[in-house]
């Protein structure tokens, strides 16, 4: 009952406090000290679950503080970031909607929609507004409304692409933020004020900008812009192709589904990947024929595996027999395995591999010789040559996938003019409204959660537990060199999280309260929620989908 008194675990300690206050209200009177600083608490974990400061007690709960500074307090921060970004917007190109595209460059791509590009004066003017919006300290108000209310207030301001993604929505209310003194509402959880954002920098990059924050509290850790052309490039593409299809947000691809175009979607999706190929093998086809050396790259789950056997049978519709050549078998012995900062072994370091031997014998099957090709024995941690030789007959195609693949230390022997680089990655970024999207992580993260239940027998609990390694393997042996890549491959389906969620919701339910990833269980639980399911029947076995939910046609 509210106004009585009840015991909170805050941050390990137990008090006392009133029912029916806020966190933010506890901490005033038991914490103020940590509401301010350089480094506040911005965001709580009650019971596990990450929720504003406005989040109501009742007792009994565990509460776990996070200061601006946590990693898993950033993607609030750039919410809120990005709010104050939209309201500044609103003040200076009143009616022109702004469009938060995708991560990229360490930030996130953001463009007005307008003929013209952004000039370099309007940024400027658009990062000093920002700031000044900032330090007004505007409260920013969670608001419940009934789903009734959402879509009237979104009709009545004609933000058709709002309303159409509030209309599938299967619930009876949503918490919407509301910026004190301003009209506008936005999508998920914010900060408790704009006083809380800390430093952000605005990086042109025509036609738009990226918007850059401070990842560590108090301003010393705003990034660096990191340009990766080929891949702005790539993830732009996809964003006037789906834009062109109306297929840019979730509640476009619900609409399809509602309509009953799934098959028409599939179809679509499926024969964009296959134009890829095409095009890769045709490329593979130019190289010079004493050297055709396919390096195949990207992060976790990105679909390396069936990409190069897809790349392998449009190869043999141009009359070539490409050969496929795993790094796993170089290897060097256990005892020999580099280990990371943590005393484990560092399998993903480029000095695991027998670097030396694999240029030996790249060079020696690109000249038409025998080989006697290693075979690692996983359960040894020993590598043995084969008893019988190997020989690719000159001129036709070597495939190597691996996480080094970009890297040019890998093969340092082999020209230039005699390979072919490919970067792999599910790119289909997916608006939730105009100012919120799915980051394409999530869905590697998504296809990683269905894969290692379906066929390594972990739980999601267990794959979430992994992922930050996951993660960090990619920024240090694979986004470096991403931009070495000839071609970039966007191996993301428009329709896959519609088919992944039915088999990632259940493995996600099932991670328990007290497993230190729950949080995150239920952040995808919720970002699943907003799509209508597919049906996987209608998945074709040749798609690349079906390396992750089973049903292939190729063999792994």
């Amino acid at each position: 009952m509210a106004g009585s008194t009840i015991r909170v675990e805050l941050d390990g300690a137990m008090v006392e406090t009133t029912a029916g206050l806020s966190v933010q209200q506890l901490l005033q009177q038991a914490a103020p000290g940590r509401l301010g600083g350089d480094d506040p608490v911005v965001l709580a974990s009650v019971n596990g679950r990450r929720v504003s400061l406005a989040e109501t007690l009742t007792g009994d709960e565990r509460v776990r503080t996070l200061r601006s500074s946590h990693p898993l307090a950033r993607t609030t921060v750039q919410r809120s970031v990005i709010f104050l970004l939209a309201a500044a917007a609103e003040d200076l190109f009143p009616g022109q909607e702004l469009w938060v595209n995708f991560s990229y460059g360490g930030g996130v791509y953001v463009e007005l929609k307008r003929d013209e590009p952004l000039t370099a004066v309007e940024i400027a003017a658009l990062q000093g507004r920002m700031g000044e919006i900032r330090d007004e300290d505007l409260a920013l108000v969670p608001q419940r409304l009934g789903m009734r209310a959402v879509l009237k207030i979104y009709e009545r301001r004609g933000e058709h692409r709002n309303y159409r993604t509030a209309r599938y929505l299967r619930r009876e209310s949503l918490t919407l933020y509301r910026m004190q003194g301003r009209d506008q509402l936005f999508y998920g959880r914010q900060l408790p004020s704009t006083a809380k954002v800390g430093a952000f920098r605005l990086e042109p990059e025509s036609p738009g900008f990226v918007l850059l924050i401070d990842t560590l509290g108090g301003g010393p850790g705003l990034p660096a812009y990191k340009p990766q052309p080929k891949l702005l490039q790539t993830l732009r593409d996809y964003t006037r192709w789906s834009e062109t299809l109306d297929l840019a947000d979730t509640g476009a691809l619900n609409e399809w589904i509602v309509q009953g175009r799934t098959s028409e979607l599939i179809q679509i999706s499926e024969a964009r990947h296959a134009h890829f190929f095409v095009n890769a093998a045709r490329h593979v086809g130019d190289l010079p024929a004493q050297g055709r050396l396919v390096l195949l790259a990207g992060p976790s789950s990105s679909g390396k595996t069936s990409s190069a056997k897809r790349l392998m049978v449009q190869l043999r519709v141009l009359g070539l027999k490409p050969f496929a050549l795993s790094l796993d078998d170089y290897f060097v012995d256990r005892e020999d395995t580099p280990r990371g900062a943590d005393g484990d072994y560092d399998f993903e370091s480029l000095g695991a591999l027998k670097v030396d031997l694999f240029n030996e014998h790249l060079q020696a099957l690109m000249a038409g010789e025998e080989v006697h090709l290693p075979k690692f024995d996983f359960v040894s941690g020993r590598g043995l040559p084969a008893k019988e030789p190997t020989r690719v007959p000159r001129g036709q195609p070597l495939i190597v996938e691996g996480i080094h693949a970009l890297n040019p230390a890998l093969t340092a022997r082999i020209p230039s003019r005699d390979k072919i680089l490919i970067y792999v990655s599910a790119l289909c970024h997916l608006n939730i409204t105009n100012l919120s999207f799915i980051r394409t992580s999530h869905t590697r993260l998504f296809r990683r959660i269905v894969r290692d239940a379906q066929f390594r027998g972990y739980t999601a609990g267990e794959t979430l537990a992994r992922w930050p390694k996951v993660r960090h393997g990619e920024d240090a042996h694979i986004f470096p060199y991403q931009n070495n890549a000839d071609l970039f491959f966007n191996s993301g389906l428009t329709y896959e999280l519609a088919v992944l969620k039915l088999w990632a919701e259940p493995r996600l339910a099932a991670v328990p309260a007290d497993d230190p990833n729950y949080g995150l269980a239920r952040t995808l639980i919720d970002l699943l929620a907003l799509l209508l399911p597919i049906d996987a029947s209608q998945v074709p076995p040749t798609s690349l989908l079906r390396e992750f939910i089973g049903g292939s046609g190729f063999s792994y």
